[in-house]
Order: C-alpha cells, then structure tokens, then sequence
C-alpha cells in the first residue's frame, strides 16, 4: 500500500469503519478475570486491526482486560476529547497529522526536528491544550492479556492503538480505534491494591530491581510529564537471553522508521499509558523467572529503561 493510500485510509476508517467494529463487552468464556470483586471489569479483544468492546460504560475506577488475540504487538490509548470535539474530527485534525508526519519521516524529507515543529504547529490547539490522555493497557503480545486500571471522569474518549505492520503502517490507520462514551453514572469500584510501585519522571524510572515471581499489581505514579511531545508511562517486556536493551529503547520510539514496527524485539506483558499527574494507574502482571524491563515510550534522547530481574 502507498504512503498516500494509507493516508486516504485513515480518513475513511474514521467517517465509516470504526463504527462497524464495536462490539459488546463481554468476557471471553476461557479468561476469567483475575480482579477483585469490587473492579469494574471492561473487556476487549485486540484483533489485527480493531478493538470488539463496549462503546458506553460507567464512571469512576475501571479495569480494562485485553485479550491480544492478533498475531501483532497491541494497546489500547484512552483519550478524553473537550466537549463538543467527535471522533471523526479526532482523526481528521489529530490522526492524519501524525500520519502525514510519519510519511514524511519515512520518505526523508524530514527528520526528527522538523517532525516536532510540524506537530506543534498543525495539531490543533483544541488538542494540544483540552484533551486529556488518561491511561489504558501498555504494549502486550500476541496471545497474552493485559490488565490495567484507571479512573475515568465521564465524557467522550477514543481508544486506538498506534503499533505499525511490519509495512510501517498505523494500526490506527487500518481501524483499530474504539469510539467510548463513559457516562456520569459512578461505577462504584474502588481503587486497587498495589504490592509494587513505580514512578515515572522525566529522566528516571523510579521501581524496583528485583520482584518475586508470580502475581503482581503494580501502581504508576507520574511525576510529571514533558513539556512537549510524549507524556510519560511504562511498560514491562520480558528479554530473552541475547535481547539488547538499547535495541528495546530504540524500537519504543514511533518516530524512527522501525520504531514501533512488528515484531517487537521482547515481549511485552503490560503496562500503563500516560495519564495526569494527579492521577495513578495500576496495572496486573502474572510473572515468570527471567530479564524483564521497565521501559518508556518516547523519542531519541527521552528514552528510559531499567532492567528488573524475576526470581
């Protein structure tokens, strides 16, 4: 596929497509949740490419369960739109710039300077200053299932996920998004228990280097977030015996041409996407004796890593 079929896609999946993968949120009869009781459960299954899950739920503390059933790398991205803003602008005024930045980047017209004044000065300010990213499941691979808490206020979010093919095309681009209306109506859970903490700043992460195997809910605080660009948030990737780190790093980088781009080089068991500082979000991990690592999501000089090891 062109550069400019992509492009011409991504417009037509966000006037027509989405609206066609919606579907209920039920859980899947073979994945039980492993939550407490008192836990919204919201259930997804991540296809290549489209989210099936509900497209209205309640407010307040929610756990999202995805069950990666594609043969790609998957999340999913929750963000708050200003009141008033609809999914299709979302993708015509925010998608599409990014689209038309990574097509650029690809075909080495620009680098990774001019690709960050292009996006400061074409997102629209709506964007830039009103909506609000709040969190959802980081990157896990195919076949596993990833578990991650958050708080919604009621309004209008959009879910999608922006890992690339193996072709460098936006899974978002291909239709997987998931318009959710959340409604003012209180879940009624409450906020998780963590037995790991981990706070993530801009040139830190602060967590620990040594967990027990097995079964773990891991709180993420932000500190704070950069002025520009990428919020923090954290991921954990299990390493095989000869993985590079700095190759992990690097692939966490959406702005190089095979950053972000399957396969990825670990594998990835969950996480948690930015959210606002004044929030955490927590997510569950069922781990086995091996390299792990925390790793962020951000471009060149941002990156951060720290090795963990199960025992």
């Amino acid at each position: 596929m062109s550069s400019q079929s992509v492009f011409r896609a991504f417009l037509i999946v966000f006037s027509v497509t989405v609206f066609a993968s919606c579907q209920t949120g039920e859980p899947p009869a073979e994945t039980p949740p492993v939550v407490e009781a008192s836990t919204h459960v919201v259930y997804v299954t991540a296809r290549d490419y489209a989210f099936e899950g509900p497209t209205e739920i309640t407010s307040g503390w929610t756990t999202f369960r995805m069950k990666n059933v594609g043969a790609e790398e998957h999340f999913l991205l929750l963000t708050r739109l200003p009141e008033g803003k609809t999914l299709e602008e979302y993708g015509q005024e925010v998608g599409a710039v990014f689209a038309s930045v990574m097509q650029q980047l690809e075909a080495g017209t620009i680098d990774k300077l001019e690709a960050g004044a292009i996006l400061g000065r074409d997102l629209p300010e709506w964007y830039t200053t009103s909506a609000v990213v709040t969190g959802g499941p980081g990157f896990v691979a195919p076949g596993h299932t990833a578990e991650t808490t958050v708080n919604l206020d009621p309004g209008t979010y959009v879910a999608e996920c922006y890992v690339k093919t193996v072709e460098g095309v936006f899974h978002i681009a291909l239709g997987m998004v998931l318009p959710i209306i959340v409604t003012a109506e209180d879940s009624g859970a409450t906020e998780p228990a963590a037995d790991v903490d981990v706070t993530v700043s801009n040139d830190a992460i602060d967590g620990p280097d040594a967990l027990a195997a097995g079964k773990h809910t891991i709180a993420v605080h932000y500190r704070e977030h950069p002025e520009a660009g990428l919020g923090n948030d954290i991921h954990l990737a299990r390493l095989n015996d000869d993985s590079d780190v700095d190759e992990v790093v690097r692939w966490m980088d959406w702005m190089e041409i095979d950053g972000l781009r399957t396969p990825a080089p670990a594998t990835f068991v969950g996480g948690a996407h930015e959210a606002p500082v004044d929030h955490a979000s927590y997510f569950r991990v069922d781990l086995e004796p091996g390299r792990y690592l925390w790793v962020v999501e951000a471009v060149a000089e941002f990156g951060r890593a720290k090795e963990v090891v199960v025992e």
